[in-house]
């Protein structure tokens, strides 16, 4: 009986010893400031604005398959001056790792779709979650973070001087 307690114990240690050491490092997230604003136009009329106003993240280690993963959830702030086309909202976005030494994932696009009835008044609204890959203990590791404009979304922005 004691050597099984023994074995059992010995076990147990070296197994411990393969074990989540209990921290990760968690990316950079980075807003790109040239795709952080999106107005959908009606015609030549704004139907809405869209500004990638921030995220809410956390980080956790998967011990199957050995890898980090990134939550993100994007946060934004959505404004409808006017009453122009429906309450609709679709907001499409992206995750990006390829400026980092290890790309484990490029562009990655995603769309979140809301609906906003109040007019005039700023809307905060969190999108849907997205797991991103990241290497295992890489500090500084950078996630990009913007939303996906057409180019005369692109354009608008830079008229306006929303852009770099």
């Amino acid at each position: 009986m004691l050597k099984k307690i023994v074995f059992a114990s010995v076990l147990m240690i070296a197994s411990c010893a393969h074990e989540d050491p209990g921290y990760r490092y968690c990316p950079n997230v980075e807003i790109l400031p040239q795709f952080s604003k999106l107005t959908r136009l009606y015609g030549d009329d704004v139907q809405y604005k869209v500004e990638l106003a921030g995220y809410e993240g956390y980080c956790r280690y998967n011990p199957k398959t050995d890898q980090t993963v990134a939550t993100i959830a994007p946060v934004f702030e959505i404004i409808r001056p006017s009453n122009l086309g429906s309450a609709n909202v679709e907001i499409p976005y992206f995750a990006d790792t390829s400026d980092n030494d290890v790309p484990l994932m490029k562009r990655q696009p995603h769309t979140y779709s809301t609906r906003v009835e109040e007019i005039g008044k700023k809307v905060l609204v969190t999108g849907k979650e997205i797991d991103v890959r990241i290497p295992n203990d890489t500090p500084g590791y950078k996630i990009d973070l913007g939303l996906s404009l057409s180019r005369r979304q692109f354009e608008y922005n830079r008229r306006q001087g929303l852009s770099d």
